[in-house]
């Protein structure tokens, strides 16, 4: 009496670890690509919000013939003093001229912080960006340098006196401004 083959279903213990080894080698491998493809998407969104809050308060200002203030702000209704801008920040209307979003009036934006390990920076003595009824922006140029602890080089969004916004790569000094202040998140 011959014995037919039984048919067999599933997979062997072997197998399964086989397959389980490739699995983790391949995870291995595109952890890192990954990491780096999230610091670069926070750079580049960080980069996007920060020229788009600068193109909209430029355009409120002349639309409605009015100063507008771009700030820095944890809070998201008055205005920090200081080059960080990684905690959030707030656009609003400056009509009396003070620097700081006209009292009772709401915000025209206000963005949250970015996420742990971005950091924003501006230009050593430019808080805050103050765009006049004409679209300037008045006194010196200010460069933004946006920067992550995982990233390899930086962003960069300038705003000229004329109140023209552009965005580009951060040039090597400013990215290792940038770098210096970080802490690992």
């Amino acid at each position: 009496m011959t014995r037919s083959p039984r048919a067999t279903h599933g997979f062997t213990l072997t197998e399964l670890l086989i397959v389980l080894a490739i699995a983790g080698v391949l995870a291995m491998i595109g952890a890192p690509a990954m990491g780096n493809l999230m610091s670069r998407v926070h750079q580049d969104s960080a980069e996007a919000s920060i020229a788009d809050s600068l193109r909209r308060a430029r355009t409120t200002a002349v639309m409605h013939n009015n100063r507008v203030v771009v700030c820095p702000s944890r809070d998201g209704h008055r205005c920090d003093k200081g080059e960080d801008w990684q905690y959030g920040w707030l656009v609003a209307d400056d009509g009396n001229h003070d620097g700081q979003p006209d009292i009772g009036a709401q915000a025209l934006a206000v963005i949250g912080a970015m996420p742990a390990g971005t950091r924003i920076i501006t230009s050593t003595g430019r808080g805050q960006i103050t765009f006049q009824a004409s679209g300037s922006a008045g006194g010196s140029n200010v460069s933004f340098t946006i920067c992550h602890v995982h990233a390899h080089d930086g962003k960069s969004v300038v705003v000229a006196n004329s109140g023209r916004v552009r965005v580009g790569k951060a040039d090597a000094a400013h990215l290792q401004t940038c770098l210096a202040g970080m802490q690992q998140p």
